[in-house]
């Protein structure tokens, strides 16, 4: 038979684990108890330091209880600040994503018709933008604002119709919101303006009317007394 040199380990028998039946030996610490020893006062005080002996799966452990506050404490203060900080950077990262959400919706908004070249009719508008600012060069400063606005507006209004027209209601609707009193003063100015441009269309039209029927009139009154075809 040959030998076997790989016995197999007791590890109760060998005293590396006590057996379950068993009973467990605490060290020589003793518990302190206020005594009017001096030996015993001294003890108490050491453990009130240190902390209580305790057992913990055959371990004797010591945990002072104002440091177990003390680490309660900083780990609870330490838990609210990271949880605070936590949702003051999601807050912030929701309305980020929100404004820039709604910032690339407006801008791809703007250019609605695909058949109109934005980068052409940008090019042309400030083309225009820069000729009225070199015609007006030599004029007065109010000229030399306006006109580089005028100019490359109307070119951006005609080469651009549909993003022109989102653009000018983008602008009016951030005007509407920033400042409500003056932009409610436009649209009056505008409802005005549109009626009088109705008025004088209508006035126009019933005096083109009346000055066509008195020379209708005229000319067949001339064709009755005169015999001429007018």
């Amino acid at each position: 038979m040959a030998p076997n040199f790989y016995r197999p380990a007791d590890i109760v028998a060998e005293a590396v684990i006590p057996p379950e039946t068993g009973s467990i030996i605490s060290s020589e610490a003793k518990e302190a108890a206020p005594s009017h020893d001096r030996r015993n006062s001294v003890s108490h005080q050491v453990a009130e330091i240190i902390g209580d002996n305790r057992l913990m799966d055959g371990i004797s452990v010591r945990s002072p209880t104002y440091m177990t506050q003390f680490f309660n404490s900083w780990r609870s203060s330490l838990t609210d600040t990271l949880e605070k900080a936590r949702n003051t950077i999601d807050e912030k990262s929701s309305i980020y994503y929100s404004h820039e959400r709604r910032l690339t919706t407006t801008v791809a908004n703007l250019h609605s018709d695909p058949r109109e070249e934005l980068l052409p009719g940008l090019t042309y508008s400030l083309v225009a933008a820069m000729s009225g600012s070199v015609l007006t060069k030599n004029k007065h400063i109010f000229a030399r604002i306006v006109a580089p606005l005028a100019l490359g507006t109307m070119c951006f209004s005609y080469v651009l119709p549909v993003t022109s027209s989102n653009t000018f209601d983008l602008m009016f609707d951030l005007e509407h919101k920033a400042f409500p009193r003056f932009a409610q003063g436009q649209l009056t100015l505008f409802a005005n303006c549109k009626h009088a441009v109705r008025t004088t269309v209508a006035a126009s039209e019933e005096t083109s009317k009346a000055i066509s029927g008195s020379l209708t009139k005229a000319a067949h009154l001339i064709k009755e007394w005169t015999g001429l075809n007018v």
